[in-house]
């Protein structure tokens, strides 16, 4: 994090819009995992008036970054010229305006409520695991992201393959999930998709039959 030299007047100005800030409201609505989660103009909405009120601006620019990746910079800025600003780095999902668009989305939203302290109840990163037939998603992360620059096609397309993954595991059939996955046919983004959705156990079985299956092809 950079701040200015001085914090005299920012400081608690801060303490002053964070006493106001509650929560985001929930308005977006993920419908593959039938959530909902808190999307960037909700969390706009739930810090820009405390922030105002306590004589506080924010901006959000892009920054240099390395390829296959996106950097937003948020800053804070006092009336008094005072400041504190962050750079968010976040994976690109594919290389085109709507992979662009989605993780730039994506990095606005987590930075702006990381240094604001808003609270996010978030069903978007965190799918509910009561259902079995769900796939379990992963907190909010850079490989989440990734999920939400795909189109509905691939994702609905995932979704199926990771069913047939989960089940092949439930089953003991460590192989079957392997080779689901070695057939799919799937590009860099997809793949990691897929496996932000998948749990600890499905991943390690997977690595170990795709060690095993390496290993065959060199004997």
């Amino acid at each position: 994090m950079k701040t200015s030299e001085s914090l005299s007047k920012i400081s608690p100005a801060l303490l002053k819009a964070q006493r106001a800030i509650t929560f985001a409201s929930k308005d977006a609505t993920n419908q593959h995992f039938r959530s909902t989660y808190a999307d960037l103009p909700s969390v706009i909405e739930a810090i820009k008036p405390a922030l105002n009120e306590a004589a506080i601006v924010f901006l959000q620019t892009f920054s240099p970054s390395e390829a296959g990746l996106i950097a937003v910079t948020t800053r804070l800025i006092h009336e008094s010229g005072e400041w504190i600003e962050d750079t968010a780095t976040v994976p690109l999902p594919k290389s085109d305006p709507q992979g662009y668009g989605s993780a730039a989305t994506y990095a606005r939203r987590y930075s702006l409520a990381a240094i604001t302290g808003l609270y996010q109840d978030d069903d978007d990163g965190n799918a509910a695991s009561a259902n079995p037939n769900q796939i379990q998603a992963t907190r909010s992360t850079a490989t989440t992201g990734v999920w939400e620059g795909l189109t509905t096609d691939q994702q609905t397309r995932l979704i199926d393959i990771i069913a047939d993954v989960k089940a092949h595991i439930a089953q003991g059939d460590d192989w079957g999930a392997y080779e689901s996955l070695e057939t799919a046919d799937l590009d860099d983004a997809e793949k990691t998709a897929l496996w932000s959705k998948l749990d600890s156990k499905s991943r390690s079985a997977i690595k170990e039959r795709a060690k095993l299956a390496r290993e065959k092809e060199k004997a």
